[in-house]
């Protein structure tokens, strides 16, 4: 059995690690608190899918660089759950995949939405960590 609590902190580290630098540049981690933040309220309100597609349809700078780490931890979130047949991260790939596979498997699916859940919940503590630390800096 998997310790899921343990698989999200990891998962939401990797996501806050992963966004400390874009292109030699730090990143503001009040940016991605906010698109974390914002994320999680669209998972939380309207589920597994539309989250994917909030991620996938993030067009400035900055939040399509956060979104594009966030996404690709949380679809490897898949395997661990051992959800197998993710042909891929685009969107072309992993939103039919997500309806398809995910979304019609009703343990698959609600298992899904309170891993992401807590693993967008542990991000969001982090960016907010990261941010006070940023300030004492």
């Amino acid at each position: 059995m998997k310790n899921l609590d343990a698989l999200a902190a990891r998962t939401a580290h990797g996501i806050i690690d992963d966004t400390k630098v874009m292109n030699g540049e730090k990143l503001d981690a009040g940016k991605v608190d906010n698109l974390i933040t914002k994320a999680l309220g669209v998972l939380q309100e309207n589920g597994v899918y539309a989250a994917m597609l909030y991620f996938y349809s993030r067009t400035e700078k900055n939040d399509k660089f956060i979104a594009e780490k966030a996404r690709e931890k949380l679809l490897f979130l898949l395997s661990e759950l051992e959800i197998t047949g993710l042909p891929g991260t685009q969107a072309s790939e992993a939103l039919p995949f997500l309806s398809d596979s995910v979304c019609d498997d009703l343990d698959s699916l609600l298992l899904l939405k309170q891993l992401w859940e807590q693993t967008l919940i542990y991000a969001r503590y982090g960016a907010k960590a990261r941010s006070a630390e940023e300030g004492r800096s």
